[in-house]
Parts: structure tokens; C-alpha cells; sequence
């Protein structure tokens, strides 16, 4: 009965320990993803986001190596998270016109939540932090990004063909990039000016315009 205590004891301070680390990285995540959002990735150090995340540096060093590799993996959960509803934004169940419309109202509504907590409007996370170019793992990963998002609107631009809505002859790969490119400079612009408005007015009907659609 004795060695059942012990061995139930140490395994819930086990289990314990590891639901410790876990809400520990996750914070340091979670941290990292918000200061380098609201600023850009060469003005957050790890003092500042061990500070914020109430962790130590010797914690952090843990899980770790620097903090491109905390940068890396923060943006790559922000992006499994946020994936789910692109691929519900984007289901070929809907419409290419229904697809833009659901991609604005999203992007708008997440610009909308993050403004609420910072007080700013702060655009993409994999474009508007600025990541260092010379960091191998940040620039890789936003190139990654890019990929994939082009490939939910080269589908988009694909299906309009189908429908009807887009010249057949035109290069779905080339209308999709112009489509993120501009999706990024109307965010990019309203983080520099500090206005939703600009991402609430021009979105839409800059994407619709693209496509060869009147708003």
C-alpha cells in the first residue's frame, strides 16, 4: 500500500511538473507572438519577453536556443491556429465570391480583436514585424507563408475561372500574388497610419477589382 502512495505521489508531482512546462513555453510563445505583432522582431530582446511572459531567461534557454528559434516557432502556431479558418474561408463549397467576402470579414475581424487589446492596428505578423533577413529560420518561414497563402487564392482565382467570373486565359498564379501582394500593402498602410479604416474601406473592393468583379 505504501509503494502505491509513493508511486501515485510522484506520479501526479510528475504530471505536475509537465503541465508546468508546457504553460511555461506556451507563455514565452504567446509573448514572443504579441511583442515582435505590436513592434517588430529586431526591438524585442529576450529580457523584455521573459520579463512580460513572467519566466526566467534560464527557462527560456530550456526550451530555446534563441530567440529567432522562439520567434520561429511562435509564428508557426500562430499560423496552425489561424489555418483552420482559411481552410473554412476557402472551402471550395463556397463560391469565389463568397471566398473573398469571407477572407475580408476575417482578416478585418482579426484586425479588429487586436486592436481592442493593443490599442493598435498591427497589420500581419509574418510581414509587419519586420523580421531580420538575416535570420535563416524567420525568412524562410515568411517565404513559407507566402506560399501558402497564395495557394488558398490561386484555388480562389482557379474556381472564378471556372465560374465564369475571370478571363480563362489569364495566369492564376500571377492574379493570386497581386491579390496577397495587395492584401499586404492595405495592411501594411493602415499599421503605418494606425487606421482600420483604411483595411475596413479598401480591402474588399481592391480584392473584387483584381478578380475583374464591381463591387
Amino acid at each position: 500500500m505504501y509503494d502505491v502512495v509513493i508511486h501515485v505521489y510522484f506520479h501526479g508531482m510528475a504530471t505536475s511538473r509537465l503541465i508546468e512546462q508546457r504553460e511555461t513555453k506556451q507563455k514565452l510563445l504567446e509573448t514572443a507572438l504579441h511583442l515582435i505583432w505590436q513592434s517588430n522582431y529586431d526591438s524585442v530582446g529576450i529580457v523584455q519577453i521573459c520579463a512580460q511572459a513572467g519566466v526566467t531567461k534560464g527557462a527560456f534557454y530550456h526550451y530555446f536556443k534563441s530567440k529567432a528559434d522562439l520567434a520561429t516557432a511562435a509564428f508557426e502556431e500562430h499560423w496552425q491556429r489561424v489555418r483552420v479558418d482559411f481552410d473554412r474561408v476557402f472551402s471550395s463549397q463556397n463560391s469565389a465570391v463568397e471566398r473573398v467576402h469571407n477572407y475580408c470579414d476575417l482578416i478585418i475581424s482579426m484586425q479588429e480583436n487586436k486592436l481592442a487589446q493593443s490599442g493598435h492596428v498591427v497589420g500581419c505578423p509574418f510581414i509587419s514585424s519586420g523580421q531580420s533577413t538575416t535570420e535563416d529560420k524567420l525568412k524562410n518561414l515568411s517565404i513559407e507563408i507566402i506560399d501558402r497563402m497564395t495557394k488558398y487564392f490561386t484555388s480562389l482565382v482557379a474556381d472564378a475561372q471556372r465560374e465564369g467570373i475571370v478571363e480563362q486565359n489569364l495566369d492564376s498564379v500571377k492574379i493570386a500574388l497581386y491579390m496577397y501582394e495587395f492584401v499586404q500593402g492595405v495592411l501594411t498602410l493602415g499599421r503605418v497610419k494606425n487606421d482600420l479604416k483604411i483595411v475596413k474601406t479598401d480591402l474588399r473592393p481592391g480584392l473584387l477589382r483584381i478578380l475583374g468583379i464591381k463591387n
